[in-house]
């Protein structure tokens, strides 16, 4: 027995709790258990067992050293577990997984589509239902042979269940009951556990303790099960770092055993000074028990070896490793389950679920993928074999605001982008991209447009036609047209409106214009009625002037030019994701957080790189002369040579702009300089006349107000003057630097000007 009493120590906070110490432990071993001899048919239990510790650094052990790693790490986290000797089944001893099916829930991400809830109108006052007269005397028949089936059915299957568990407790082989074997299992309502009791009320309502539990965990896989699972069929000891205790109960199933550690009926204790809440103490009433303990001296009858195994500790290294090779596999029945160590992918995947149609896994069907620590925030991948589709799921945080996409290897089948709509200025919440159709969805738009269907040519992308709908407008929303659908169709050269349904109106207004020529430039657009047709569903509804169709064919016209320029863009998005997809598949880049302990030394070096390579920048700029004539070149680019009167329009325009510069600022100082001088001479002449009037308080702080308009004024003046000398400098080293500038051609000029 290896059990420390400081057993567990980690350095992650993650690996407290049942589900993360039995995942970790689990997860550090290869798919399967070295056996506890070379025979493992073999009676014989291991000759010598290895401490937790070692067994951490070997990363290789039999069940009974499995067991105690996971029941110290159980112990070390508060929870009360032991380890348990006895005898299973040859699956789980030699821990094969093949016929079990795949026993974890799949993540599937599936990408939710809000649908608006529609509120239930209460009706007050509700026809009253028509009489059933019709005879029902088949159904309850049907009802009564039904229910028959249903008792038979459940009869035949409780005979069934019965005869299978009285198979189970025969012996399936010669070595049935000689599979040695060991597992943990933790006692609820232990009476050293510091966990809080389980309790329940009894018949006469008082609320009392539940009797000790047990709960199995099976060190190879991970498993919790109830101590009635089929996998384990005896149970001859436990043991904890406290005492050692044998099983004396007859039982035919485990689900027999009583797991009160007390009863010494039941269990025999091996070793003296355990706790005293252990002990259960027969005492006759003329018999008087002292309340001090008793010497453990008392009741030594056996020598053990002293206490030998180290503390354990798991670092964040270990931790996030966990995997021997930072990987494992295990098969399942229909199903190969793969799980990686964060960083250890290239494309940082960190787990693998490949269902199988058959139990061989032999033919794959789907494949479920996942990932961390993507710069392209993909978190999901599923393939479907037999429709050869993708579906890829992203977090939140892309510069694009996708969130999923839905696309098959054909570029030909449909796809379909799912976006995060209020992180979009657009409010684009999803596109349905067929051959000739983008569908576009919208979410809380301004103008309440929610649907938008654009029909083109595949091959040129040339539009066709445009198709759009909107919610209907609020009631207290005034100026409103209240358009429903509006549809733009380019090869007809029309535009249908479709208003949403009037009060008392069976059917919808439309408005169909038919577009005139366009004006020549500089001219209005002509309004012809008799390219306009209106239909009004409810005669009483006023009538649209001329003037109120004109407008609105003009709205509609300058619509049609934005969602042309719409689906350009649209287009160029698209085309953008996907390029940009591809390019993230091919070239996949991991990220971590800059406070990683694992990572910050490479932190710091990307961190300090990109610090250099800035400071190299900004020195270099530094270096560089300004360049004052760069701005007036951009119009010629294109050009190898500047004409003489292309460079002495650039050299003006520079020499004029440098000197307007300095003229403005001037102009600044000297009109703040104006400003400050009024003010102190109107603050003197206020103290003069008014000397006696004021107590010392106030004539000091007027007179400091004065003296600090006195120096922000010389403060102005000086600055003026530098101004002033400095602007001339640089005014003159501008020209000179211009006239040398060798992309200016101004030989000619400087000829006439040293001629002069």
């Amino acid at each position: 027995m290896c059990l420390p009493r400081e057993s567990f120590a980690s350095g992650y906070y993650a690996a407290y709790g049942w589900g993360n110490c039995d995942e970790w432990d689990t997860g550090k071993w290869p798919g399967h258990m070295r056996p506890p001899t070379r025979d493992i048919n073999a009676a014989a239990q291991p000759t010598r067992l290895i401490s937790p510790d070692t067994l951490l650094r070997k990363r290789r052990g039999n069940s009974y050293e499995m067991a105690t790693l996971l029941a110290s790490m159980l112990i070390g986290a508060g929870h009360p577990a032991m380890v348990v000797s006895g005898v299973a089944r040859e699956s789980t001893v030699r821990n094969e997984q093949h016929n079990v099916p795949y026993p974890y829930p799949i993540e599937e991400v599936e990408s939710v589509e809000t649908k608006e809830e529609q509120e239930e109108v209460s009706v007050k006052y509700k026809l009253r239902p028509l009489p059933d007269l019709e005879s029902h005397l088949e159904e309850n028949l049907a009802e009564v042979h039904r229910q028959r089936a249903e008792e038979h059915n459940r009869m035949e299957q409780e005979l069934l269940r019965k005869q299978m568990a009285e198979m189970e407790l025969l012996a399936v082989d010669r070595y049935h009951y000689r599979r040695s074997h060991a597992w943990v299992v933790i006692i609820n309502n232990a009476p050293w556990s510091i966990k809080p009791k389980i309790t329940y009320t009894d018949v006469n309502g008082d609320v009392v303790e539940a009797p000790p539990s047990g709960i199995f965990i099976e060190p190879s896989t991970g498993f919790i099960c109830e101590t009635n699972c089929k996998q384990y069929i005896l149970v001859d000891s436990i043991w904890n770092e406290y005492n050692y205790y044998v099983n004396k109960q007859t039982y035919q199933r485990v689900a027999d055993l009583r797991w009160d550690l007390r009863d010494l009926n039941d269990w025999e204790h091996m070793l003296p000074g355990e706790p005293p809440e252990m002990r259960i103490y027969n005492v006759g009433s003329d018999e008087n028990i002292a309340e001090e303990e008793q010497d453990v001296n008392d009741e030594k009858h056996l020598d053990c070896i002293c206490y030998w195994v180290n503390r354990l500790h798991i670092g964040l290294a270990d931790y996030e490793q966990r995997f021997p090779r930072s990987e494992k596999k295990v098969q399942y029945k229909g199903a190969i389950h793969e799980r990686f160590s964060p960083y250890s992918q290239r494309d940082g995947k960190v787990m693998q679920l490949t269902l199988f149609k058959d139990d061989n896994c032999t033919e794959p069907k789907v494949r479920y993928e996942y990932f961390k620590n993507r710069v392209d925030r993909m978190i999901h991948l599923k393939y479907d074999y037999e429709t050869d589709k993708h579906e890829e799921q992203f977090m939140k945080g892309r510069d694009d605001s996708l969130q999923s996409v839905e696309y098959y290897s054909d570029t030909t089948q449909p796809r379909k982008l799912y976006f995060v709509a209020s992180s979009r200025l657009d409010s684009l919440e999803t596109i349905d991209l067929n051959p000739g159709t983008t569908i576009l969805h919208y979410k809380g738009r301004a103008d309440r447009c929610w649907y938008r269907e654009f029909q083109f040519k595949p091959n040129g992308g040339v539009l066709k036609k445009v198709f759009e709908r909107f919610q209907q407008a609020e009631e207290n929303d005034i100026g409103n047209n209240d358009i429903a659908s509006r549809t733009f169709m380019f090869q007809q050269n029309k535009i249908v409106l479709k208003f949403h349904y009037t009060f008392g109106a069976l059917t919808a207004t439309t408005v169909e214009f038919t577009k005139p020529p366009k004006p020549d430039y500089g001219k209005e657009l002509i309004y012809d009625e008799k390219l306009t047709k209106i239909y009004r569903a409810n005669p009483l509804d006023p009538v649209r002037t001329n003037l109120e169709l004109y407008k609105l064919l003009l709205e509609q016209l300058q619509a049609e030019d934005h969602i042309i320029k719409q689906f350009e863009k649209i287009q160029d998005d698209i085309s953008n994701i996907f390029d940009l997809r591809r390019w993230e598949k091919l070239e996949p880049k991991l990220k971590f957080s800059l406070f990683d302990p694992l990572r910050n030394g490479a932190a710091r070096e990307i961190r300090m790189q990109q610090y250099k390579e800035e400071e190299e920048q900004k020195q270099e700029i530094a270096r560089k002369p300004a360049d004052f004539l760069a701005p007036y070149l951009i119009p010629y680019k294109d050009q190898e040579q500047l004409t003489q009167e292309q460079s002495m329009g650039a050299y003006h325009a520079c020499l004029n702009d440098l000197k307007t510069r300095f003229v403005v600022l001037l102009n600044n100082l000297q009109r703040q300089y104006e400003d400050l001088t009024s003010e102190a001479k109107s603050l003197n002449r206020f103290l003069n006349k008014f000397e006696n009037q004021f107590d010392n308080f106030d004539y000091n702080r007027l007179v400091q107000q004065a003296k600090d308009l006195e120096l922000r004024k010389r403060m102005v003046q000086q600055r003026l003057t530098l101004t002033h000398q400095e602007s001339q400098k640089k005014y003159e080293w501008v020209k000179a630097s211009l006239q040398k500038d060798p992309r200016l051609n101004l030989k000619k000029e400087e000829e006439k000007s040293s001629d002069d």
